[in-house]
């Protein structure tokens, strides 16, 4: 009998990691090399919102733009892509998103829909800093580790 493999992308704004379950009893385990970064964030030097007029003192407002959200963007959507190639190329049977509720709707509106059948469950919470027991305590109630 083929093992079923499960993917578990651990998610918060800064960063991504993969962990992965080869079947009930083996444990959750960090899958090495399967890391990402959000770009830095370059944060404007001026007021917010705020832009100086060339046709006297006045100032005027402006459009707001938020490097963090465009960064936690491309993170989201650099993470799907590489999911779903290494789905094409059956690395995996299963995936369970772990985020935060805003990085996990993230992951949700660029997830190639070739992913969406393989989406065993998710946990709208982030830990990515927990250690390996607790992480296994929280993905045992989606599937049996």
């Amino acid at each position: 009998m083929k093992q079923l493999v499960t993917w578990i992308v651990l998610a918060n704004s800064r960063e991504v990691s993969l962990a992965e379950n080869r079947g009930p009893g083996k444990g959750v385990h960090l899958v090495e090399g399967q890391t990402w970064q959000a770009e830095p964030v370059e944060l404007p030097r001026d007021e917010a919102g705020v832009g100086h007029s060339i046709a006297g003192p006045g100032k005027s407002a402006v459009e707001q733009k938020d490097p963090q959200h465009k960064a936690e963007m491309g993170l989201a959507k650099e993470v799907c892509d590489a999911l779903a190639k290494a789905f094409t190329a059956k690395k995996f049977d299963r995936l369970i998103l772990v985020a935060g509720p805003k990085m996990l709707g993230l992951l949700r509106s660029k997830i190639d829909d070739s992913l969406v059948p393989a989406i065993a469950g998710e946990i709208a919470k982030d830990l990515s800093a927990q250690p390996m027991d607790a992480l296994e305590r929280q993905i045992g109630e989606v599937i049996a580790v």
